[in-house]
């Protein structure tokens, strides 16, 4: 089985990449980006964290990683 982690989500994604996951690939499905990443039981514990525990992240930090995600989807 393949350890990554999967995600639709730009939010969830861009908290990641802040938090320093790295970006395997994004996979396309129509007009669907999936995010994949490396790393899952680290992946899934921090997505946890986001939705549920309200971490604390640099907002420079959080602007950045989206406008990256937005970068490599549009380029």
């Amino acid at each position: 089985m393949e350890n990554t982690f999967k995600t639709k989500d730009l939010a969830e994604s861009s908290f990641l990449l802040a938090k320093g996951k790295i970006v395997d690939r994004i996979e396309r499905e129509g007009k669907t980006c999936w995010f994949i990443f490396k790393d899952n039981l680290g992946c899934q514990k921090l997505v946890n964290d986001f939705w549920f525990n309200n971490p604390l992240i640099p907002a420079k930090s959080y602007y950045e990683a989206i406008q990256t995600l937005k970068n490599r989807i549009f380029s």
